[in-house]
């Protein structure tokens, strides 16, 4: 994904009856990434594991764009056994 330069985006959750886990991989640049009230400041090579059970932001401060991959991962939901 890309993030351009003073770029800003916001994620939402919601109720969900599963756990959505999301990792995001900084290829270039930096950006920062909120979970709720914390921020995490991430530059090239840095590594984000987190659940997604709060609200998210991500920002790019810098005048350069940032690169970076994003990975969602969720529970597998079980299966009603007859």
């Amino acid at each position: 994904m890309r993030c351009p330069a003073r770029a800003r985006a916001h994620g939402r959750t919601g109720a969900r009856d599963v756990s959505i886990h999301q990792q995001i991989w900084v290829q270039e640049g930096s950006i920062e990434v909120a979970l709720g009230s914390v921020t995490h400041f991430l530059s090239e090579d840095d590594c984000l594991a987190m659940q997604l059970n709060e609200p998210t932001a991500f920002r790019n401060r810098t005048r350069k764009p940032a690169r970076y991959i994003v990975v969602v991962a969720s529970e597998r939901a079980h299966a009603v056994r007859r």
